[in-house]
């Protein structure tokens, strides 16, 4: 892959560089919206390793880098200001650029960058290679990046409130941590008007989905239409599935982001399903965008740190989906509706976008009295 370096466009606006794996990625809103409500302040250039599997159509101009020193050569074409990128796993990569240039960067996490790490026990290996002590262990790309956010140029890391506990407990300063709900475009979803009668559920086919209990679901209430919004290659296996079963779903194809809203508002419920042998599902954007479209939200109670997110009264956890049928049957109480447009504001970008910015801006302040 060859890099293509595109000129920066003249403006007085900070400059920010978004390091990304692959964009513009449709399962991947959350970049895109987080980019779409800073490029009125921001100028804003975006540099990616590889193109998507499924793009979305209203993207932002980008260009390819394959390796540190194209990155670097872009960065030295844009001189960005800040750089910034997504998840832990990329923690590595943009620190050593940050360190290659002097510019200092910004994190924002996911849920399965710090999911993964619940159960591991990384505090004695990080304490061990942040001391450079023999045998220094260099295979965990978390290990890595635990180095580089130890960094004066790494301003702080935004990560979902469930996940701070697990990395201060593998080591991580927790002074660099920012708290914050997911990135949904919250005025994008939010409509108090009624919602049709159907089932819905979305996200990448994935065996942490368990999409398989949605098909088991849709079996039991043979009374209401049910659409699958899924992608992925294990989309063919689940219809095969449905078929076999006798499950009656609409397997919708990838929507653009643009037109999800509508969508949404053609039902009663998302059952967004998971599977409680491989509890990785984090905070789905689709929960807080479902809420804001005035959908009932079903979720398996899969970590105690849902309920915050979900939100008391604003949804329903469940512990099996056999509890559900009887749920999705009737319409969404009028008390939780009103608690989930309230529970999705949370998420919403405009009201938080400052726990990002202020990082930047503070940097900004202490580079220009320099």
């Amino acid at each position: 892959m060859t890099s293509t370096i595109i000129s920066p466009r003249p403006s007085n606006k900070p400059r920010i560089m978004f390091l990304l794996k692959e964009y513009p990625q449709i399962s991947q809103t959350y970049i895109k919206n987080e980019i779409e409500a800073l490029e009125d302040q921001y100028e804003i250039s975006i540099v990616t390793r590889k193109g998507p599997d499924i793009p979305y159509i209203n993207h932002r101009d980008h260009c390819f880098a394959d390796n540190l020193g194209q990155f670097r050569e872009a960065a030295e074409d844009f001189k960005p200001d800040i750089l910034h990128t997504h998840y832990l796993t990329e923690l590595r990569f943009i620190g050593d650029l940050a360190e290659a240039i002097g510019v200092p960067y910004t994190v924002r996490t996911h849920s399965f960058d710090t999911v993964a790490l619940r159960k591991k026990n990384w505090k004695g290996r990080v304490k061990q290679m942040l001391k450079r002590e023999p045998p220094l262990e260099r295979t965990s790309w978390f290990l890595e990046g635990i180095r580089a956010m130890d960094s004066e140029l790494c301003l702080g890391v935004l990560t979902f409130p469930f996940s701070r506990p697990w990395l201060e407990k593998a080591g991580v300063d927790g002074r660099k941590l920012v708290d914050c709900f997911p990135v949904v475009r919250f005025e994008q979803f939010y409509d108090r008007s009624e919602n049709g009668e159907a089932i819905m559920n979305t996200g990448v086919a994935t065996p942490k989905k368990r999409m398989t209990d949605f098909l088991r679901l849709a079996k039991e209430v043979p009374g209401k239409p049910f659409r699958l919004y899924a992608m992925g290659y294990h989309v063919d296996d689940l219809r095969r599935q449905s078929e076999e079963m006798g499950a009656k779903i609409e397997f919708v194809d990838p929507i653009q982001p643009e037109d999800m809203p509508i969508e949404y508002k053609k039902h009663a419920w998302l059952v967004y399903t998971g599977d409680f042998d491989i509890p990785t599902v984090g905070w789905p954007m689709a929960i807080a965008e479902a809420q804001a479209a005035g959908v009932g939200v079903c979720m398996p109670r899969l970590r105690p740190d849902l309920a915050e997110y979900v939100g008391a009264g604003a949804g329903v956890l469940y512990d099996s989906i056999e509890d559900l049928p009887q749920i999705i049957s009737g319409p969404v109480p009028s008390e939780m509706r009103e608690r989930g447009f309230e529970q999705a504001r949370k998420s919403d970008i405009r009201g938080h976008k400052h726990l990002l910015t202020d990082l930047w801006d503070s940097a900004l302040k202490r580079s220009s009295a320099q």
